[in-house]
């Protein structure tokens, strides 16, 4: 495993250590990575509104980015 996935997993346990029962991201050239960690692609209108109303959502990552789920444990 190399220092992207330890980093990614670190921050999934966190997140579910903090509560969260599902994580999103966006991404525009790792959607073969995250797989690995569980993610899965989903459409951006799956995506609840309080999330959709992020930086990142509105103005950060384009509009073509991959928009991808994670459940928690």
């Amino acid at each position: 495993q190399g220092l992207g996935h330890r980093l990614a997993e670190a921050a999934l346990e966190l997140a579910g250590e903090r509560g969260a029962s599902t994580v999103f991201l966006l991404t525009t050239t790792a959607e073969r990575f995250f797989p690995r960690l569980g993610f899965e692609p989903i459409p951006r209108d799956a995506v609840p509104p309080s999330v959709r109303a992020s930086v990142e959502f509105t103005s950060a990552c384009p509009a073509s980015a991959t928009v991808m789920r994670a459940r928690l444990r």
